[in-house]
Parts: structure tokens; sequence; C-alpha cells
């Protein structure tokens, strides 16, 4: 069955979305089916763009909040997924035929596999697609580990800038949060645990003492302990440090079960004699260091190092320009989707700000 979308700031803007209910998801988990949709004029219904649609299933208070929270992020750069709203959309129940809302998530779309899959040799999307920029990263690693390492880091280290220069933390950063597309990008995705760096935005099922956000493996001393006042941008950094170190070893640097890892992560330095590159190795070691203070501040310093890194092993497939300075004009990544985000923006911010606030 094919389901219209349009809240009020959609119909003001002349913009509609849809999608098939009986299409196979995209994805699908806790809080929600995401399935491929459509964004129309209503003026031009014959052309569409792609986007993907989150209809959530948790639609809990907090669960809902959190989605909105999500949806609002909404940060135009090629190293970072594309949000472009939360839609509340007045549907008829199946059973009583009486309006009820259901609620929706509206994001770029991607074609790609995870990083975690390509670190698994997984190279196909679910329908089968061959992601021929993941199986070229493989390859690459089993040639030169530094250089995979490079070319994968430094887009998602750009995007984590980008993200901390928006004033958000992500605190989720590892291997499935990560897609490699079929058109040669990496971006971050899932900003379900982002937190406004210096908003006092609570999370009521996030923040209790003790409570652990995001995975045990990358997690930051301070994620661990559920010492959320002290979650900041170098909360980001100790992810990234232990990310850099996977992708260059092959391996986590800490095993066992949860509560070994935990511990770990609480106690023990990074191994990180297991790095053979010497730069590589003073980048995750300062990244992460169990004491906040003493890891890089900024991501934009830890770009400084990799680039050294780069200019020092004379390597030319680093990824693109490695550095994007805090306060720097940074291009625009304007794509087709361009203009649905003004008719999305002032619903999702505007809600979203009546939640959090």
């Amino acid at each position: 069955m094919l389901v219209r979308i349009q809240g009020i700031s959609e119909l003001q803007n002349q913009i509609y979305y849809d999608y098939d209910t009986d299409a196979v998801p995209l994805g699908q988990g806790g809080m929600g089916i995401v399935y491929p949709g459509r964004c129309f004029r209503v003026d031009n219904p014959n052309e569409y763009i792609e986007v993907a649609i989150k209809l959530m299933t948790d639609t809990s208070p907090d669960m809902i909040k959190r989605a909105m929270r999500e949806a609002s992020i909404q940060i135009d750069d090629p190293n970072l997924l594309r949000m472009y709203g939360f839609i509340p959309n007045m549907e008829p129940d199946p059973y009583t035929k009486e309006m009820r809302p259901k609620y929706y998530m509206v994001m770029e779309r991607l074609d790609g596999v995870s990083l975690e899959n390509l670190l698994d040799g997984v190279f196909c999307t679910k329908n089968g697609t061959d992601i021929s920029a993941a199986r070229e990263l493989y390859d690459l690693g089993m040639r030169d580990r530094t250089s995979f390492t490079l070319k994968i880091m430094n887009p998602i280290l750009r995007g984590v800038n980008r993200l901390h220069q928006a004033g958000y933390i992500h605190r989720d950063l590892d291997p499935s949060n990560i897609m490699i597309t079929q058109s040669d990008e990496i971006k971050i995705i899932d900003y379900g645990v982002c937190k406004p760096v210096s908003s006092g935005v609570t999370d009521t099922k996030l923040t209790q003492t003790g409570a652990i956000i995001g995975k045990v493996d990358y997690a930051a001393p301070e994620l661990l302990t559920g010492d959320v006042s002290h979650h900041n941008f170098t909360t980001d950094i100790y992810a990234l440090g232990i990310m850099i170190y996977r992708l260059f070893v092959g391996n986590l640097p800490f095993t066992g079960d949860n509560t070994a890892v935990m511990k770990s992560h609480l106690t023990e330095a990074v191994p990180v004699e297991n790095i053979s590159d010497p730069i590589i190795r003073k980048i995750v070691q300062k990244a992460t260091s169990k004491a906040q203070e003493d890891r890089y501040q900024s991501v934009d310093d830890m770009l400084a190092d990799m680039e050294t890194c780069c200019i020092g092993t004379a390597r030319a497939d680093c990824g693109g320009p490695v550095r994007a300075h805090i306060g720097e004009n940074i291009p625009s990544h304007t794509s087709a989707l361009s203009w649905i985000v003004p008719a999305v923006v002032g619903l999702a911010a505007g809600i979203a700000v009546a939640f959090i606030m």
C-alpha cells in the first residue's frame, strides 16, 4: 500500500513524500523500520527524489523526543548523513478507520555497506548490490595498512569535525555507524544519542548514573561511568582512536566479555606497541588517553597529525584534503535534495525545540 506523508510544513512548501508499505525495508531497529521513499513537488508529480523514510514503531515519549532531536541535526556535509526532518502524519487506522498520527523521520538515502561489513569482508548490500568502493578499500588494506587506515579515517575525522563545529557530540562512533557508499563516499550515520555540547539537553533514559551510551568496545571512560557532565568532544576523539587502532592492527585493543572490556578501557592503556607506523601510534596514544585533558582537544588537531602522516609517508590516497579547520568556510555539499530542506527544517526544528528546551 502506498502511503503519502505530508505534514504542515510540507503542505506549506508544496512537497510530499510517499513509500510502499509492501516494499522490502532498507533496515530495521528498535526505534523503527526504514523504507525506501520518494519526495515529490506537488506541482511536478512526475519527477521525484529518492529518500529513506523511517516509520517509528516505538512511539513512547522518550523515543519520539529522541527522534525529533536526531532529525533536527541537519548538517550539509559530504561525510555526514543528511537528515531532512521529523513528520507527524495523520493516517487511517486499518481496523477502526479513525485518523491517528504516525511518526516518520526522513533522511538521505544511502546505498552501501557499513564499515563493520567491510571489515568482515562483506561488500554487498542486503539487496545484492556490490559496493565496489568497499571492495577496493578492503583490497587496499591487504596491501598497505597505513594507506587503508588514512583513506578511511580522514573522511570520518572531517565528518566528526563538522559535527563538532555545529556543536554536537556523537557518542556512538564505531564501524557499524559508518557507511561506505556506492558513490565512493564515507559517511557517519545514526545520530540517535548525539548531544548538543553545552545546551543542557537531557534524555532520562541516557543520563542515569552508570548508564552506558554507545558500544562498549569504543567507549571512553566517561561514557562507561555514566559521567554525562564530562561528555565532550574528547569523548568522540577516544572512540576515533580506537577505530584507528582496529583499522591498522586488524582487531580491537581489548577483548573479552563486556565487563572485561569495560575494565580495560577504565584502567589499561591501549597497546599502541602493536601499531608499527610511528605517527599513527602517536595519534592513537594521544586520542585514547584516560584523562580527557591529555587527549586531543579538537578533531582539527587530530587531523593535523593525520596530515603529517600523509605527507611523511608520501601517500597519494589519504582520502582527499585532510583538514577542515574550525572557522574555515567549508564548501557546501549541495545535492538534488536541497530543494526539500526548507520544507522540513521549520517543523522539525520547531518541534524539537518544544521538546528539548
